[in-house]
């Protein structure tokens, strides 16, 4: 039996910055976003981020609870290491959550079972069950956000390796003299490709400072700055999508994040990878099809299918439409 409008759940994406903060999204299995929450992703504490992940959760299991069909689970998209069977975090970059078991505080604080994901392979389950990537068997997704996640999935299936860190293309050093990252390593791709970096060497190079997105825009228009800036950002990511995509062979890379890259600045991605792939097929470049959602979205698709409540991954698949309510 597929899903369908009685089964609801809860997605939470944590963020990475006190501007671009949390999402939350109730969920049903259709799939239509019943309501959306967001706000600030706390960076004062780690007892503070945590409070505010408990109440945005429990307010749209209130908004359930109200409207008669209460959410059967919960999932949370973290941006850093979790191991997703004990619901312990180990570290995150870019916030303010080290070695604490969030999973069983969340299950305990909202009386629901709760499913923890590292927030780049949520944001590819997502795009791949109901995004981008529903017409390929295997994509790679590379989340754009304050820093740079990436995941890998295949048939319905994410590659988390023997550690839990497989495919986080976002933390290789691809210039070790270069800026310090917030992993402690020099030179990263998230130095250069996130939304945080991008606006900090704009500033640097024009003394003016813009959002990641207005110096793509910028770039696009042929800002003589902006083009330095996306174009070392795209070289970045080029060099190592090149390494990715021979190792895993995917049909499809998808950026995702909340920028909103336009297709057009897309194209000299494209033109790169073609100089660096050869033996293997030349994949297509797409930008996500869920934006800023992607990751509430593919908490959801934790939460449904680690619950045993179905399978979005198959399900959502069959749907001809984006989610009911997307943005």
């Amino acid at each position: 039996m597929g899903l369908d409008g009685s089964s609801r759940v809860i997605g939470i994406d944590i963020g990475g910055t006190f501007a671009r903060g949390m999402r939350g999204a109730l969920v049903d299995g259709t799939p239509s976003l019943i309501a959306r929450k967001e706000g600030i992703t706390p960076q004062t504490s780690q007892e503070e981020l945590v409070e505010a992940v408990t109440t945005m959760a429990g307010r749209l299991a209130d908004l359930a609870r109200r409207d008669g069909l209460p959410a059967s689970a919960v999932g949370v998209a973290v941006p850093g290491l979790v191991d997703e069977t004990t619901g312990v975090v180990h570290a995150c970059p870019n916030v303010k959550l080290r070695e604490f078991g969030l999973g069983d505080y969340l299950q305990e604080r909202l009386k629901l079972p709760v499913f923890l994901t590292h927030d780049a392979r949520a944001g590819a389950l997502a795009e791949y069950s109901a995004g981008a990537g529903r017409g390929v068997s295997d994509l790679l997704l590379v989340a754009m956000g304050v820093g740079v996640g990436s995941a890998f999935v295949s048939g319905g299936r994410v590659l988390r390796g023997a550690h839990g860190a497989a495919g986080e293309i976002g933390h290789i050093s691809i210039d070790p003299a270069g800026m310090l990252c917030g992993c402690g390593g020099r030179g990263c791709v998230e130095t250069f490709a996130s939304e945080t970096s991008i606006a900090r060497r704009y500033t640097m190079a024009a003394k003016e400072a813009i959002l990641a997105e207005e110096v793509i825009a910028r770039a696009t228009a042929g800002n003589p700055a902006a083009v330095r800036v996306w174009n070392d950002a795209l070289g970045a990511l080029a060099t190592v999508l090149a390494t990715a995509v021979a190792l895993v062979d995917c049909d499809l890379v998808v950026l995702s994040g909340t920028m909103g890259i336009p297709s057009e600045a897309l194209a000299p991605l494209e033109a790169l990878l073609a100089k660096r792939i050869n033996l293997v097929r030349l994949p297509r470049v797409a930008v996500g099809a869920l934006g800023g959602d992607a990751a509430a979205l593919g908490a959801a698709v934790v939460a449904f299918e680690r619950s045993g409540l179905g399978h979005p991954s198959v399900d959502w698949r069959a749907s001809a439409r984006l989610p009911v309510g997307l943005a």
